[in-house]
C-alpha cells in the first residue's frame, strides 16, 4: 500500500517508507517488469477514521476520532495521494469507540496494514486530553485538550474548545475545534465524504456540558449530546462515525461513550476484492466509473487480487 503520487508510502506516524517502480495504466499500476511477470496492483481512495474519545461527568465532550481521506479535494482531503494496493492480504483494525469513565478515555487508533505497511488515523481524546481530535474542557475553566495527536498533513482533527465558568466545552471534531464554555460549548463539526456515492457527515466532537441545561445537541457528525443536569447522562457518540461521546452533568453524572471509527477503500471497477467477516461488505458499480468501494465497520481483513 503506498503513495500512488512520489512512489513512496504516505508518511507519518504508522507508515513505512518503500520505494518501489511502477507502470501505470487506465487505474491500475503493473510493478517489477521483468523475469516472471508483473505484479498488479491498484489506486484506490480511502477514508479511515479511529475511534471517538468518551468523556465524564462536567469534564468536556469527547473528541473525535482522527479522520484522513483522499477522496476529493475539500478541506478534508486537501488533495491528498491515493494509496496503492499490491496483490494480497491487509489487516483492517475498525477504532473503538473508548468507553465512559470518569474524566474520559482516548478512543482507539484505526490502522490499514499489509505487506509490511500500516497507514493509521488517531483515536480521539479524552476531556482534556490530545487525540486525533483533542477533548474538551472541563467546567469551570479547563483547557481543551490538542489535535491531530498523528502529526499528519492535512491534520487529522482539531482541539478541543476552552471552558468557562458554568460551562464545560466541546470536544474537537474532523472540520473544526470545539466550541468554547461561552454560550455555545458544542463539539466541532464534523466533515461530509461521498466517498460511497451517498454524501455522510461524520467525525463529530461530542458537546460540552451548560450547567442546569437539559441537553446540548452537537453538530451532525456523530457527536454524543451533552447535559449540564446534576446527576445527567452525556449520550453516547454514534457508531462508526467516530464521534465524541457528550459530557455529563455535574454531580455524579454519567459521560457518553465514543462513536467506532470505520473505514472505506475505494477501488477501481477492474480490482478484484473480498473482505471478510461478512459484517462488513463491497459495493459495485459505485459512481461513473463503477468503482468498487469496500466498508469496514469491524476489524476485519480485505484481500485484493
Amino acid at each position: 500500500m503506498r503513495d500512488s503520487k512520489n512512489n513512496l508510502t504516505t508518511s507519518g506516524k504508522g507508515s513505512t517508507n518503500i520505494q518501489s517502480r511502477k507502470g501505470k495504466s487506465f487505474g491500475y499500476q503493473v510493478l517489477g517488469f521483468g523475469a516472471g511477470g508483473g505484479v498488479v496492483s491498484y489506486d484506490a481512495n480511502y477514508l479511515i477514521i479511529a475511534g471517538g474519545g468518551s468523556t465524564g461527568h462536567a469534564s468536556g465532550g469527547g473528541g473525535a476520532g482522527g479522520y484522513r481521506t483522499s477522496f476529493g479535494c475539500g478541506p478534508e482531503a486537501a488533495c491528498t495521494t491515493q494509496l496503492t494496493f499490491e496483490a494480497g492480504c491487509y489487516t483492517i483494525d475498525v477504532g473503538a469507540g473508548a468507553g465512559a469513565a470518569a474524566h474520559g478515555a482516548k478512543g482507539s487508533n484505526t490502522n490499514i496494514c499489509g505487506t509490511g505497511i500500516c497507514f493509521s488515523s488517531t483515536g480521539g481524546g479524552n476531556a482534556g486530553g490530545a487525540g486525533g481530535s483533542g477533548g474538551g474542557g472541563a467546567l469551570h475553566g479547563g483547557e481543551g485538550g490538542a489535535g491531530n495527536q498523528g502529526g499528519y498533513t492535512p491534520v487529522e482533527g482539531y482541539a478541543g474548545g476552552t471552558a468557562h465558568l458554568g460551562k464545560s466545552s466541546g470536544g474537537g471534531g474532523a472540520g473544526g475545534v470545539g466550541q468554547p464554555g461561552d454560550g455555545n460549548n458544542k463539539g466541532g463539526i464534523g466533515l461530509a465524504s461521498c466517498i460511497t456515492a451517498s454524501c455522510v457527515t461524520r467525525g463529530s466532537g461530542g458537546s460540552g456540558a451548560d450547567q442546569g441545561q437539559s441537553s446540548n445537541p452537537a453538530p451532525a457528525g456523530g457527536g454524543g449530546t451533552g447535559t449540564g443536569q446534576a446527576g445527567g447522562a452525556g449520550q453516547p457518540g454514534t457508531a462508526n462515525t467516530g464521534g465524541g461521546g457528550g459530557d455529563g452533568g455535574p454531580t455524579l453524572g454519567t459521560g457518553g461513550n465514543g462513536g467506532s471509527g470505520i473505514v472505506l477503500v475505494r477501488f477501481p471497477s477492474c480490482a478484484t476484492v473480498s473482505v471478510a467477516p461478512g459484517t462488513n461488505s463491497v459495493a459495485t458499480c459505485v459512481g461513473p466509473s463503477n468503482n468498487k468501494v469496500a466498508t469496514f465497520t469491524v476489524d476485519g481483513t480485505l484481500t485484493v487480487a
